[in-house]
């Protein structure tokens, strides 16, 4: 059986740093393209400069040999009636015998003298490649061959090419530091959209800010609007539908719950032990399905809150933390369970409704999936920069693997055999959530059970958190 091919995120890059890569990039290959054509256009003009230089010599060196081959053979040359000619050049017989030559000229002709026709030829001679022009003189019958070191021509295109290279790399260089400044500054609209969205609250769907002239920038900004926008309204309808679902379904429940009891006291156990049987179970279904619905009604009402929008006040920690206990004290009884609080801060800085709902959620999941004549500690102390709110049991506790579900909504853990709806704990992750405070899950009383930390900011340390 063939796998299936897990498909690997594509690797990240940088759109400033290859704009500028690319930019500066073709810049300097259009740069050596256009380098290697001047120097080919230039290495053209100087052959055809030297190649006329060249034939101008070759004229010079014929009237040279005139003069001297005109001379009667017996009488002696003066000194210095010789030009001083400073070119590589050999004035050849017709059977190849070399009658005058330049100093650095090779002592052998540049090209066989059979050879007719005034022309240039590349040869090479004495180990060196040249660039020769012959011209024949018809009437003498000698030929004049001027030369030059294909090295000369080539120096001189390396000179040039040197004194083009430092400008060449100058301008690159400013053309590469313009690319960044203009790059950087055409992005900084989006540089400043990021932080904009980095810096909202989850729950603020508002629109976008639109500062930007560029027509790439502003489609961006319209798109993620009209995102936002379609985002928000499905929002608000599925917080609309889940209040307005909740709140109409409390008065059927109330209703069928006040039926209930009066049929539980028109037909009391003893007279009709079946029928009450039946009563109070479907009692028990009601009073779930009625607590369901406010824990509901309880999200319902938390989800629209942001950070910045919660009301907060310093609250008296240990009436919050007795009127929590107060509102449980019913439901301990019935398993025997003792609930203690140790109120170690006197003051804590929050929403008090909110925060009464996430405490009564705790300890009365500590005492319903606690042991029977088990013990509840809900404790609040200072750890740091923080007020550390911790309701504990000494039950069974919970598995790892289910202590990353335990936030989520409608999950509850198997086995228990305990009645509920899995919301409890949702609505204390959002009640943390809006409090900018982090819920933290560990072992109980003498490492058993389950221990659930609520760490809320103190009341400098929260007002940091809103504004941030």
């Amino acid at each position: 059986m063939r796998r299936p091919k897990t498909s690997r995120p594509a690797r990240g890059y940088s759109l400033r740093r290859r704009l500028i890569t690319t930019t500066l990039g073709s810049s300097i290959l259009v740069g050596l393209i256009s380098t290697l054509i001047v120097l080919a256009i230039a290495r053209n003009e100087v052959n055809d400069a030297y190649d006329d230089w060249l034939e101008e010599g070759a004229r010079l060196v014929l009237a040279l040999g005139e003069g001297s081959i005109g001379r009667d053979a017996a009488e002696p040359r003066p000194i210095g009636a010789q030009p001083a000619l400073r070119l590589d050049y050999q004035l050849v017989s017709r059977s190849g015998e070399v009658l005058l030559r330049g100093k650095d000229a090779p002592k052998r002709p540049f090209v066989d003298p059979e050879r007719r026709g005034d022309r240039y030829y590349d040869v090479r001679a004495d180990g060196e490649d040249w660039r020769v022009y012959v011209r024949h003189h018809d009437t003498l019958g000698f030929s004049a061959q001027v030369g030059q070191e294909r090295d000369d021509r080539t120096d001189l295109i390396w000179d040039m090419l040197e004194s083009l290279a430092w400008p060449l790399v100058g301008l690159w260089a400013l053309l590469g530091l313009i690319n960044w400044i203009l790059i950087w500054r055409l992005l900084k609209p989006l540089a400043r959209m990021t932080r904009g969205i980095e810096a909202r609250s989850p729950s603020d769907l508002s629109p976008l800010a639109d500062d930007s002239r560029a027509y790439e920038v502003q489609s961006i900004t319209a798109a993620l609007n009209r995102l936002l926008g379609r985002l928000d309204r499905a929002l608000e309808a599925e917080r609309r539908f889940t209040a307005d679902a909740a709140h109409e379904l409390r008065t059927p429940l109330a209703a069928l719950a006040s039926r209930i009891q009066v049929l539980q006291r028109s037909h009391p156990a003893d007279q009709a032990p079946a029928l009450a049987a039946q009563l109070q179970r479907l009692r028990v279904d009601m009073m779930r399905a009625t607590a369901l619905v406010e824990n509901l009604l309880q999200l319902a009402r938390l989800d629209p809150q942001s950070a910045d929008a919660l009301p907060r006040e310093r609250i008296a920690t240990q009436a919050l933390l007795q009127d929590a206990a107060d509102a449980c004290a019913q439901a301990a009884a019935k398993r025997n369970a003792v609930i203690t609080i140790d109120a170690r801060e006197s003051v804590l800085y929050g929403n008090r409704d909110a925060l009464y709902t996430a405490l009564r959620n705790l300890i009365h999941n500590a005492v319903s999936y606690g042991r029977d004549g088990g013990q509840v500690r809900v404790a609040a102390q200072r750890a740091g920069q923080h007020i550390a709110l911790t309701v504990s049991d000494d039950g069974e506790g919970v598995s790892p693997a289910d202590l990353e579900r335990l936030t989520q909504r409608f999950f509850r853990v198997l086995g228990t055999n305990v009645a509920g709806n899995g919301l409890g704990l949702s609505i204390v992750a959002r009640v943390a959530q809006v409090h900018g405070a982090e819920l933290r899950f560990g072992p109980g009383l003498n490492g058993r059970g389950l221990g659930v930390t609520l760490l809320l900011p103190l009341e400098g340390a929260a007002a940091t958190v809103q504004e941030g």
